[in-house]
């Protein structure tokens, strides 16, 4: 079995940078970490993703503003060299195989067959002279899958490494939350709902300068405004709904008039709920909650979700893994597995008809 020096990308729906990881691997069970690393965009590119973001809503937004789109992909691609020359010169012994590009989503809409993300491979492979690996999603999608969760089966190696086949669940809270989960020793995934997208829009809306609820700090002194909440839950829950989302899905119009703190707590406890509905409905009982990504950090929420669950409820960190990069290492391996013609998708992580492979091979 080949081991790979792969590196990965994850330029995330928080829109703040991209984290980049090193890992050697043979994308199966044996995976060391070498180096993780965060380059942080401009507030100027930061503005220019969220703008496009607001103005592709459907498929033939992709066509209408391509001259925009073919700019920021090229803009976004030379960033992410910039990112990986920086990782690469601190770790000047490491000789790159594979770099996993998995680009910025713009738009996915798996229920009507497509996903789009900005990014440019051609010119990233003929830059860094290195085989790169994109379009981790489409093949997934042309399956009948959703294309994601796709970090399910990284997920799956993390709980295997911890001894938690049994009683553990990943929660993956970045835009939108996901969670993944043994049962009868077969991996399963879903995403939830929202994780960090509507209250990260709520501050940015109702906050002067802020971005994010840092630690929770500014919904730990609100209240819940329960009569919202309940009302958000009552039509919206994970089990009900289909397994991908977009943070498109969402929108908190229905909070407005809300204080910043209220709204705050009121949207943590919306996602604590959801959380906790979804892992009350895996068959086989769990008592390890382990948090990665961005939300992971937010206090309030963890207060909320252990409270509700009455389990353990833990960020990832105190396992000795960087919470932050699980899925920039997730896209190093899943790019390993591509070029190996490995799967990346089950029937029971994205709702696939088959267990598939996916990604294009770009080389200089």
């Amino acid at each position: 079995m080949n081991n790979y020096i792969s590196l990965g990308t994850m330029s995330g729906t928080s829109m703040d940078g991209i984290d980049l990881s090193i890992i050697n691997s043979d994308g199966e069970n044996n995976t060391s970490v070498i180096d993780n690393f965060f380059f942080e965009y401009s507030s100027d590119f930061k503005l220019e993703l969220i703008n496009i973001r607001k103005e592709i809503l459907q498929k033939n937004d992709l066509i209408s503003k391509k001259p925009i789109i073919n700019n920021l992909s090229r803009k976004i691609t030379l960033l992410h060299v910039e990112a990986i020359n920086k990782i690469l010169k601190k770790n000047p012994l490491i000789k790159l195989d594979l770099i996993g590009y998995h680009g910025h989503t713009l738009i996915h809409k798996p229920e009507q067959g497509f996903t789009f993300q900005l990014g440019n491979p051609e010119l990233m492979a003929q830059l860094l002279k290195t085989k790169v690996i994109f379009n981790f999603r489409d093949n997934d999608i042309k399956n009948k899958g959703q294309g994601a969760p796709l970090v399910t089966l990284y997920h799956g190696q993390i709980l295997k490494h911890l001894n938690l086949i049994n009683n553990g669940v990943i929660i993956n809270i970045g835009g939108i939350a996901n969670g993944s989960y043994f049962e009868n020793s077969i991996i399963h995934s879903n995403d939830i709902g929202p994780g960090n997208c509507l209250l990260d829009q709520w501050i940015r809306i109702n906050s002067k300068d802020l971005e994010f609820d840092r630690e929770g700090k500014i919904s730990e002194k609100g209240e819940v405004n329960s009569l919202m909440k309940e009302d958000f839950l009552n039509h919206y829950s994970y089990h009900d709904k289909k397994k991908s989302l977009d943070i498109t899905d969402f929108n908190i119009a229905q909070f407005r008039g809300l204080k910043l703190e209220d709204g705050a707590a009121t949207l943590v406890s919306v996602t604590a709920n959801l959380i906790a509905d979804f892992i009350k409905n895996i068959k086989e009982k769990k008592n390890k909650i382990i948090l990665v990504g961005g939300g992971r950090k937010n206090k309030t929420l963890i207060k909320f979700l252990s409270k509700i669950l009455n389990v353990n409820v833990e960020p990832i960190d105190q396992y000795q893994f960087a919470g932050d990069f699980i899925e920039s290492q997730a896209f190093a391996y899943l790019a390993i597995r591509s070029f190996e013609k490995k799967f990346l998708s089950l029937p029971t992580t994205t709702g696939v008809i088959k267990p598939v492979t996916g990604g294009i091979v770009y080389s200089n």
